[in-house]
């Protein structure tokens, strides 16, 4: 017994030596347990942040596009309200000659003594109580002098009648038009304020992790748009022969390159196409393209819907690239994947990996 008793107590001494040890080291490595578990979370919290950015960003995108197509309308309102008011006074002026030709030739005819109506019924507005009366002496007295008639007098004031309709409507048009400015301007701002508020929220820690998060998913994107780049050129020999009425690149799309790459760095802002200053994404093609000596609609929308679709497949350096639905946002490829585009508010004109699970069309200017 006495044996055993000694066998056992050197394996006591052991284990309670070893028991020791472990609450000595257990504070010291709990920190750094609790630690990879604290940088866990954050960098999942990093990633929902960096979620709610694009989401926001996406909004405010398809936001901006519709304030800067509400711009696009109300520009082309005031131009057709001036021109309606235009052909308003032409067709007052020619209304105001006829009766002044009518005038003369019903009094030449009383002064020579030619009628026996008096000059007050012979040139009184038409449309009163003696309507009938006045429009046969008129016609009689302006065929005897070989001039107009009082129809072609009232078909010119039906098309005033007319031209005065279309200007109200344009007016109203225009109304309309300046109070969606209005809402979606202010929809805009709105958004533009969480956006704010979400960004001024990430503090500490969270605002280098939320930055590598953004740069890991761009990496991604420019790996997954090369890659998906060199498929395309892969098929292109084996599917060109579908496709035999796609329009050759523009020999001036790399000058479109050149000018939208001569505005890396400029902010961007909605409604803007001021170079040097500021941009919105379709305000940043139109003056690229227009640089080139191609004119292309304003907004992302009507460039789409305007110029000549072509498969992805196809997409060369200069070729529009549209995203969202509906549509409302546009770059220029660049070719391996990439594009210059004005991004989103609070940033600038750039080069960025083309997502193209995002592509909803590419278009080509020519």
């Amino acid at each position: 017994m006495n044996e055993t008793r000694r066998t056992r107590g050197p394996k006591r001494s052991v284990l309670l030596t070893l028991c020791a040890a472990l609450l000595v080291l257990l504070p010291a490595l709990a920190p750094k347990m609790a630690s990879a578990d604290s940088i866990d979370d954050k960098r999942r919290q990093a990633a929902n942040i960096a979620d709610q950015l694009e989401k926001l960003t996406e909004q405010m995108d398809a936001l901006g596009e519709d304030y800067s197509q509400s711009l696009v309308e109300q520009a082309d309102l005031s131009v057709e309200i001036k021109k309606a008011q235009a052909d308003v006074a032409t067709a007052e002026a020619q209304v105001a000659q006829m009766r002044g030709t009518l005038y003369a030739a019903a009094l030449a005819q009383f002064m020579h003594g030619g009628r026996n109506s008096t000059l007050t019924n012979l040139l009184a507005s038409s449309g009163g109580v003696q309507d009938a009366l006045q429009r046969s002496q008129l016609a009689s007295i302006a065929l005897n002098q070989g001039s107009l008639t009082t129809d072609s007098l009232d078909a010119t004031a039906t098309e005033l009648a007319k031209k005065r309709k279309t200007l109200e409507r344009k007016k109203k048009q225009a109304e309309s038009a300046a109070s969606n400015v209005l809402k979606r301007r202010s929809a805009t701002s709105g958004l533009v304020a969480r956006y704010e508020t979400l960004q001024q929220s990430v503090q500490g820690d969270l605002v280098q992790l939320v930055k590598e998060e953004r740069q890991r998913r761009e990496a991604e994107a420019l790996t997954a748009a090369q890659r998906a780049a060199a498929g395309y050129k892969s098929k292109y020999s084996s599917i060109q022969n579908r496709y035999r009425n796609i329009p050759n690149v523009s020999a001036r799309a790399q000058a479109a390159v050149r000018a939208a790459l001569s505005q890396l760095g400029v902010r961007y802002q909605y409604g803007m196409s001021s170079p040097g200053h500021a941009f919105d994404c379709s305000g940043l093609t139109t003056y690229a393209w227009g640089k080139a000596g191609i004119g292309i609609a304003r907004s992302s929308r009507s460039q789409y819907a305007t110029l000549t679709k072509i498969p992805k497949q196809f997409a060369q350096a200069g070729d529009l690239i549209f995203q969202g639905s509906p549509i409302h946002h546009v770059g220029i490829y660049l070719g391996n994947g990439t594009m210059v585009h004005a991004p989103q508010y609070g940033d600038v004109v750039k080069i960025s990996a083309l997502r193209w699970n995002r592509v909803v069309g590419v278009a080509r200017p020519h």
